[in-house]
């Protein structure tokens, strides 16, 4: 599966980041490029929350895309019906939306794309010890663990 990275307000040494992050955690399943930077679309924008609607801005990525799927990495708060926040958003075999907003270290930015482009390569959320754990807060997000738990890795015919 080819994996197209775009960026938005974030520095590229950031993407590239991630993109290692990504190739050392989904080597042989996913291939990894860099789209380059987009503009985020002003009608994604909700005023009166102060953030961007994660479904508009997924289904503008899913028709911008040039490879099979794509992941969006934004420096943006973004929001979903019903939850204050999220990290990010994916339809699976399709892209993902990640906003590094809310995730000040290295290690937690590295987390949630695993996180999310786990979603893309079909993985659901997981109750074993697993990156593909659901975080509904920060802390969540810091406690759970960097690697897909074992169970994960054979889904998608992960071999290490």
């Amino acid at each position: 599966m080819e994996l197209e990275i775009f960026y938005s307000q974030i520095s590229e040494d950031e993407v590239q980041i991630i993109k290692n992050a990504l190739i050392h955690t989904y080597k042989g399943v996913v291939e990894v490029f860099i789209g380059g930077e987009r503009e985020l679309p002003p009608e994604a924008y909700n005023r009166q929350r102060d953030q961007y609607d994660a479904e508009l801005l997924l289904r503008y990525l899913l028709t911008k895309k040039k490879r099979e799927t794509a992941l969006w990495v934004i420096s943006k708060d973004l929001c979903t019906q019903g939850m204050n926040f999220i990290f990010g958003l994916a339809h699976h075999f399709r892209g993902a939306v990640l906003s590094i907003f809310r995730l000040s270290t290295k290690e937690l930015r590295e987390k949630e794309a695993v996180h999310e482009v786990g979603h893309v390569v079909g993985l659901p959320h997981c109750t074993n010890k697993c990156v593909m754990q659901f975080s509904n807060m920060l802390w969540e997000a810091h406690m759970k663990p960097f690697s897909l738990c074992e169970e994960c890795k054979r889904k998608i015919n992960l071999t290490t």
